[in-house]
């Protein structure tokens, strides 16, 4: 079974007016005499997919059987978007209404007022794990995000951090992987999902992550793209082959980063991803380690399925 555990699905309304903004300034300036006004108003329709028959589609070119579904609370520092609990409800919709394709989590800012009680509904919902977005101003030990996460810890579920560069706008800083310590060391029932496994920057903060804690995957989604030169897919093949050697392969999720938007990735986005990782094997031997088709198995959805509950 190949379950790609990072993939974001989108509708109106679910990412920010300042992000939007930050789009339409940096494409303006990629093209003499555009100016903002006239792109902003068109981005979001290239990104969004309400009913999820793009990434369906695009998962059945690509022989992916499930796709983890990750929305993301941007916080209160930004304006514009739907409350939290319509993207949510959204995505345990679309779940609902592809049984067994999509794998529905829930996304907090723990600084919410109510986020605790939310994350008990969503669990109560179907949520099956939850992801966060520290980078966008919250503190991942504080108290307001350990209240969420003894609910994650008492039920098992897994929590998919973003760690590594965030999107622009969001504070990098608190995208590395090291600050997670305590929080792996404290929840040890609650699986941790390093997003990115901390790419380009913090590859060795996660492993020695990995290394210190059980309970901690690593997450190797936008390593590589669907445009990733053989150097790219060599430095893919070089970090699976340590982890091998350090925790084993059952410590590593296979994860794509797909948008299902008709302008983002591209139909085959998933496809060619999915069809790197299929070459681990091989490629790993030049960097002394043994990676199996047993172990490759784990990587692209046996552990996923472990860690769900599947």
């Amino acid at each position: 079974m190949i379950i790609d555990t990072h993939t974001h699905l989108l509708d109106t309304g679910d990412w920010p007016n300042e992000w939007w903004k930050w789009v339409a300034d940096d494409w303006a300036a990629q093209q003499r005499g555009r100016t903002p006004d006239q792109v902003i108003g068109r981005i979001e329709a290239g990104l969004i997919d309400p009913d999820g028959s793009r990434l369906i589609s695009q998962m059945d070119g690509a022989g992916v059987d499930a796709s983890v579904v990750l929305p993301i609370d941007w916080g209160p520092d930004f304006t514009g978007t739907r409350p939290i609990t319509q993207t949510v409800a959204h995505v345990l919709d679309l779940a609902r209404r592809h049984p067994g394709r999509l794998i529905p989590f829930a996304g907090i800012d723990p600084r919410r007022e109510d986020a605790s009680r939310l994350v008990a509904e969503w669990i109560e919902s179907g949520a099956r794990g939850l992801k966060l977005y520290p980078a966008c101003g919250w503190d991942p030990v504080g108290d307001d995000a350990r209240v969420i996460y003894e609910l994650c810890n008492v039920a098992k579920l897994p929590v998919l951090f973003h760690t590594g560069d965030p999107l622009p706008l969001m504070d990098r800083d608190a995208s590395n992987p090291a600050l997670l310590s305590a929080v792996a060391a404290d929840y040890p029932d609650m699986p941790v999902w390093l997003g990115h496994a901390g790419a380009p920057r913090w590859w060795r903060e996660a492993l020695t992550l990995s290394e210190r804690f059980e309970n901690v995957r690593l997450e190797l989604s936008v390593w590589v793209w669907d445009d990733s030169t053989e150097e790219a897919k060599d430095i893919l093949a070089a970090h699976v082959a340590e982890a091998v050697a350090s925790v084993g392969a059952r410590r590593l999720l296979f994860g794509s980063d797909n948008v299902s938007g008709r302008k983002v990735r591209g139909d085959d986005f998933q496809k060619i991803v999915l069809s790197i990782y299929r070459e681990l094997p091989e490629r790993v031997l030049a960097h002394g380690a043994v990676l199996t088709q047993e172990d490759l198995a784990l990587v692209l959805g046996g552990n996923a399925r472990r860690d769900l509950g599947m």
